[in-house]
């Protein structure tokens, strides 16, 4: 296999200086060494794969060393990334004329192993939404992740993330483990108010927030939360069809209306399309909730079966502008795709939950290293459009350099044995 990277990327080296990590000097290179592996390689992500794509590199056990039993903090990478990535999608958004409006959404995704890994702490079995149905529900092994994104203007970022582990899990972990490092069960509302609370405090005063998230986060706990927080922050989320509006469930709403006129409301979507809406608004209480709440019963065409409903907090948004800023939450989604699909944020092998965190953290930060990349090329004559853009433009750098450094040694020593020993990789064929 040959071998594609020879030198960290002067980006990457800029960017983690300018995060001000306390990291150590071997502690800084396994991070090097690991984001670069995780965007140009095409293979599983597992460690030993990783440290393969390098020219020189330790042997893998370092990079299990770093991750099992080496100092370094996790949560403490997360909060140097909260707040650059707050400061920096702020400034960007200034400098563009934005208004003083951050758009945050929430939500959880499932990280799917093998449904015969059980040696993996935290690695349990989780409710699989996308594969559950009305008469079936889905179940599948893995680690579920809760995570907040933030917008400003055309900027976005990955805030900040928490792993979820079951109650049961954490009752069978903490079997094994000493008083002082036993793990305290947090529900997801818990996880998603604690990344809330911390993005108030990295927001300057004045500055208006809207809270994007799908049903299944729509408890009257959280929509409480988010109005505690003050004038300036709102709700946006889509709500289930059997809440209770002014003692009415939404799906009787939704008869009840059912000789009013619709509002036609136009969304175009992120490759340009458009799509036109069948829209009636209601306004009441919802159960539960204190203040009043504006609803939205919206269909693909009038005659739809199975309307689509979603709630906001600001009484003074127009349906349009409801379902147009609701849209902002779906990038999340594209988040999670790159994270699992490009990124490899399940093929860990590590076992320990500690070390498993230390994983999440790392490939979240190289998810958020593309993402200010892409937001730096915007700067430049040849902005690039995409994450994926991104990717293809590093992998292309690294190959250049490796092809760069590989004729450079064949040039000086004369011959290509000595070439082909330090760029490929040697295999071992099994008998």
């Amino acid at each position: 296999m040959l071998k594609l990277i020879i030198h960290p990327s002067t980006l990457l080296l800029n960017f983690l200086l300018s995060l001000c990590l306390t990291l150590s000097k071997p502690q800084q290179l396994h991070v090097v060494r690991t984001v670069e592996a995780l965007i140009v390689s095409d293979g599983p992500k597992t460690l030993a794969n990783l440290y393969r794509q390098w020219v020189e590199a330790p042997d893998v056990s370092a990079a299990s060393d770093f991750f099992r039993v080496s100092p370094w903090s996790g949560e403490e990478m997360g909060e140097a990334l909260m707040q650059f990535v707050v400061a920096d999608a702020i400034r960007r958004g200034e400098a563009e004329g934005a208004q003083p409006v951050i758009y945050t959404s929430l939500d959880d995704s499932l990280s799917g192993k093998d449904k015969e890994t059980t040696a993996l702490e935290g690695v349990d079995w989780h409710h699989d939404h996308n594969a559950s149905s009305k008469k079936r529900s889905a179940y599948r092994n893995g680690m579920v992740h809760v995570s907040c994104r933030i917008q400003v203007g055309e900027y976005s970022y990955t805030f900040a993330w928490r792993l979820y582990l079951r109650a049961k899990t954490i009752r069978r972990l903490n079997r094994g483990r000493s008083k002082e490092n036993r793990l305290r069960f947090k529900s997801k509302y818990t996880l998603a108010r604690e990344m809330l609370t911390e993005l108030k405090q990295l927001i300057p005063p004045g500055w208006r927030v809207y809270v994007l998230f799908d049903r299944w986060y729509a408890s009257a706990k959280l929509l409480k939360f988010i109005h505690r927080q003050g004038k300036g922050w709102d709700t946006l989320c889509a709500i289930k069809s059997n809440r209770n509006l002014d003692g009415i469930s939404l799906s009787e709403w939704n008869q009840h209306l059912k000789h009013t006129r619709y509002t036609p409301v136009e969304v175009t979507a992120a490759d340009g399309s458009t799509t036109r809406y069948h829209v009636r608004a209601v306004r009441g209480y919802l159960n539960q909730v204190p203040f009043e709440v504006c609803v939205l019963i919206s269909k693909r065409h009038p005659r739809d079966p199975h309307p689509k409903y979603f709630l906001c907090t600001d009484l003074s948004l127009s349906a349009q502008t409801i379902l147009k800023r609701y849209f902002k939450r779906w990038p999340i989604e594209v988040d999670y795709w790159y994270l699992k699909q490009r990124l490899g944020l399940a093929d860990f092998r590590v076992q320990y939950y500690e070390a498993i965190h230390k994983w999440y953290s790392v490939v979240h930060l190289t998810l958020t290293f593309l993402q200010w990349q892409l937001h730096e090329s915007g700067q430049t004559d040849s902005p690039l459009r995409s994450v994926a853009e991104v990717i293809q433009r590093h992998r292309r750098h690294h190959a250049r350099e490796v092809l760069i450094a590989a004729c450079d040694q064949a040039i000086a020593d004369g011959h290509m044995d000595s070439v082909v020993e330090r760029f490929i990789t040697s295999t071992q064929v099994a008998a």
